[in-house]
Parts: C-alpha cells; sequence; structure tokens
C-alpha cells in the first residue's frame, strides 16, 4: 500500500481509560507490534509541565501555560518519548513533584485545546503509518475520527495494586493505602473534567483489563486492529 503523503491524516487506534487501567502499556506494545508510532498523551502534559516548572512558570495560570507553549517546541518520537526544545524526557516527567503539578496543567481547558492541536500534527509527520494514541480522552476529544477506539477499564482495587507494585519496582516508597486514595481522588478529579473527562463513547470497544495478562490484551487488540491493516511494509504487520 502507498505511503501516506503529508497532507492524508494515517489512521488512529485510540485506547482510553482511567489511571492505572493498563492503557499506556497496551498501547504502547500494540504501536510497537504494528510498527506504528505511539503517542503517550499523558507525557505530553509532564512535559509542559516540567518546562513550567524550569521556567518559573505558574501551573495554575492558562495564559502563563498558553504563552509558554507558544515559545517552547514540543516534539513526539515514535517510542512515545517527548522532547522539548531538543531535550529528551524520560524520568524528570516522572517524579513525585511533576506527579502533582500536571493535574493543574491538565486542569486548564484551553491548554489542553491548545496541547491537543499538537499532538493532531503527529498524524502527518512524514514516516508514520498509524498512531497508537492512549489517555483519558485520546478517541473522545483528541482523535474524535480514530478508527477504532477502545477503552480500558478496570476496578479502582486492580488499578491500585498495579500502581502500587509499579513504584515498588522503581524503587518509590509507597504505601498502597495511599495509592488507593491517590487513584480514587484523580478518579474523582478526571470525571470534572467535563468533555474531557475519561469516559466510554458510542462506537468504542469495551476491554475488561481487570484480569487479563498483557499479552492476552494485545491478542484482543490485534484482533481489533487487523481490519485496519492492509499488506504492504507501510502499514506493518501484527
Amino acid at each position: 500500500m502507498p505511503a501516506h503523503g503529508p497532507s492524508e491524516p494515517v489512521p488512529v487506534i485510540a485506547l482510553d481509560g482511567l489511571s492505572g487501567s493498563g492503557k499506556s502499556t497496551l498501547a504502547r506494545r500494540l504501536a510497537e507490534r504494528l510498527g506504528w508510532t505511539y503517542l503517550d498523551s499523558g507525557a505530553w502534559y509532564r512535559a509542559l509541565a516540567w518546562a513550567a516548572r524550569e521556567r518559573g512558570v505558574d501551573p495554575t495560570s492558562a495564559a502563563d501555560l498558553l504563552a509558554l507553549l507558544s515559545e517552547i517546541e514540543i516534539l513526539g518520537r515514535p517510542d512515545g518519548t517527548v522532547v522539548v526544545d531538543g531535550r529528551e524526557l524520560r524520568g524528570e516527567i516522572r517524579s513525585p513533584e511533576i506527579d502533582e503539578l500536571v493535574t493543574e496543567v491538565a486542569d486548564r481547558p484551553e491548554v489542553r485545546a491548545a496541547l491537543n492541536r499538537r499532538m493532531r500534527r503527529l498524524r502527518r509527520q512524514a514516516g508514520v503509518a498509524g498512531v497508537v494514541a492512549d489517555g483519558r480522552d485520546a478517541g473522545s476529544v483528541i482523535f474524535p475520527d480514530a478508527a477504532l477506539k477502545v477503552f480500558v477499564d478496570a476496578s479502582l482495587e486492580v488499578r491500585a495494586d498495579r500502581r502500587y507494585r509499579q513504584r515498588l519496582a522503581s524503587g518509590r516508597p509507597t504505601d498502597r493505602a495511599e495509592v488507593l486514595r491517590a487513584l480514587a481522588a484523580r478518579d474523582a478529579r478526571d470525571a470534572a473534567r467535563g468533555e474531557s473527562a475519561p469516559r466510554r463513547v458510542p462506537g468504542s470497544v469495551l476491554l475488561d483489563n481487570n484480569e487479563l495478562s498483557v499479552e492476552e490484551a494485545i491478542r484482543r487488540l490485534l484482533n481489533l486492529a487487523r481490519p485496519l491493516l492492509a499488506p504492504g511494509p507501510a502499514r506493518g504487520q501484527p
């Protein structure tokens, strides 16, 4: 199949869900299997929060954040890594301080709209055969025309257990009860974001991720994605 031209947007698979549902891991693995680009929308918000901290910008001021966004270059790499003004950001946007700042940044509707416009440009970037995007509103707001929309669901208890194990594995001191409380508070805050609140939109597929292994979930997603694929290196094969 011929490669997409610069004016023709490539197909998108959007995985939405609440924090800790497993959507990020699944989106990254699915993109790898398809040979598509992975878009970690949360990392873009974290990158902006990091830039705000570095430059002393008030994360609660939409005007200041928009001014900052107009001054910096944010780019996404195929593996989901975000680059700000040529600097690749990895662990520095996953700190507890950024965890707190990013909620302030993401609560500003004007900022979300501006970042969404930036993220959509990835569809027209040279060499991109397709995009697998994850977030809380990837299919409802960022890419409402996504070819496949999946809502990844998991209970609060399951999500808390996953987040707790992740933090233990990364060497970060943590308490499971605190993780549970933080997730519940994050759920409530996300639910108050209007159109950007995590929700299953009409036409989306529900993926119950309470008991699936990563490989089991990926197999289900590959089956759902198969109709979007065509022979040829430009689109990838599962």
